[in-house]
């Protein structure tokens, strides 16, 4: 099953940080592609630019850590399993280093050639963004 693992340093303090990736309707801020987000319960449902939706399950959050973990349960490139877990840290001197870690499965292996390497660059994009969002604000 293909990971997808990503980090990036941000010059903001974490906890400055955390209030823009902790703020999970928030995404729209820093995710590329993302127009709007809400929540129903525990479940996040990201709206595209192009209509389509992605459902995911919050399945742990700790603000205390500034860490969330989700489960993804519907998804436009129809993938059988989709997973993460991001992160802020502190990296001293008052940073920030955010991971992403995740795990994909296609429904069908075929299409993973073809789109893993997308998900990648989508993965990576949001977080630079994240940190012209952090940096910026």
């Amino acid at each position: 099953m293909p990971t997808i693992d990503n980090e990036i340093l941000i010059e903001r303090a974490p906890e400055k940080t955390w209030t823009i990736l902790g703020n999970l309707t928030g995404v729209a801020r820093w995710v590329p592609g993302v127009a709007s987000a809400r929540l129903e319960g525990m479940r996040r449902i990201c709206t595209l630019d192009e209509g389509g939706e992605i459902h995911e399950e919050i399945t742990d959050l700790s603000d205390e850590d500034r860490r969330y973990s989700y489960r993804q349960t519907v998804h436009p490139l129809g993938l059988k399993r989709s997973e993460g877990t991001l992160a802020v840290e502190a990296d001293g001197d008052g940073r920030s280093r955010v991971r992403w870690n995740a795990e994909v499965e296609f429904a069908d292996a075929d299409r993973e050639a073809e789109f893993l390497p997308m998900l990648e660059q989508g993965y990576a994009s949001a977080l630079h963004r994240l940190k012209e969002t952090a940096e910026g604000s």
